[in-house]
């Protein structure tokens, strides 16, 4: 009750100090053309909607909260662009892993957000990605040897152990895997020796996984390497039991003779 009383005081007062500090910190480094600073209104705007949607876990400041939320003190625009466009933030368990959800926040708010974040952050921008000159073969092989090992060569992702799983990349755009490329989510590693036009290869390659619909029902291969284990697995000893069964049965004129005490034809001499 005194945190919640103390937040709706605090919170007006985040948006002035913030734009404030920004604006002094664009004043001291001598307006850098290369790297222009994000409207301090919009970061303004980002900071209140943080303040309160947030700060319960990241911290006010964005220093995180221990046993809530990590600091963003390395976070940039990709990271957060990422986890808001694909619903894996706000997280309601902590401790769960983040996975692709219903989108919680409206353009204007994501990208007010994603301002805030990066005025107060150094990680990776979002990389540039284009598509029309990609090549799809050698995004191919980038694919299967980068990323086929935990999403399958289908896509449809798989079970990583300690309950991690590697994500479906089906439903993602062409900006969310450049962004899981420089970001590393989850479990997923930062594949930083990637350049952009790798990175779009790779896109590519994925836009041509769901043109194929690699994961339909319908084409085997696409559920993964658990499910198909058990399906090859099924598939493969239901015949081997069938076959058992049908030569161990009784077989006329062989078996059934023995059984009736009939050594058969050309049997031993009875004396």
């Amino acid at each position: 009750m005194i945190a919640d009383t103390a937040l709706r005081w605090v919170a007006p007062a985040i948006p002035v100090a913030v734009a404030l500090g920004f604006a002094a910190s664009a004043l001291l480094s001598g307006g850098d053309a290369a790297a222009a600073p994000a409207d301090p209104a919009l970061v303004a705007t980002g900071a209140e909607i943080f303040a309160v949607q947030c700060s319960s876990c990241h911290g006010v400041d964005g220093a995180g909260v221990d046993g809530r939320g990590p600091s963003l003190e390395h976070e940039g625009t990709a990271a957060t662009d990422f986890v808001l466009r694909t619903g894996r933030m706000p997280l309601a368990n902590p401790h769960a892993q983040a996975r692709r959800g219903p989108v919680r926040f409206d353009e204007e708010q994501i990208t007010a957000l994603v301002a805030f974040v990066d005025s107060i952050g150094d990680g990776p921008a979002t990389p540039t990605l284009d598509l029309d000159s990609a090549d799809l073969t050698r995004g191919g092989e980038l694919y299967l040897l980068n990323c086929a090992a935990c999403h399958v060569a289908s896509g449809a992702g798989a079970p990583i152990g300690s309950g991690k799983i590697a994500p479906n990349l089906l439903s993602s755009t062409p900006t969310q895997v450049g962004q899981a490329i420089v970001v590393g989510p989850g479990a997923m590693p930062v594949f930083d020796t990637l350049s952009e036009s790798d990175m779009s290869d790779i896109a590519r390659y994925v836009e041509h996984l769901k043109e194929q619909d690699t994961t339909s029902p319908w084409r085997f291969g696409g559920a993964g390497p658990v499910a198909e284990g058990l399906a090859a697995f099924i598939l493969g000893v239901i015949p081997l039991i069938a076959v058992s069964r049908w030569l161990g049965r009784p077989s006329e004129g062989r078996d059934v003779a023995l059984v009736d005490g009939d050594p058969g034809e050309g049997g031993g001499d009875d004396g």
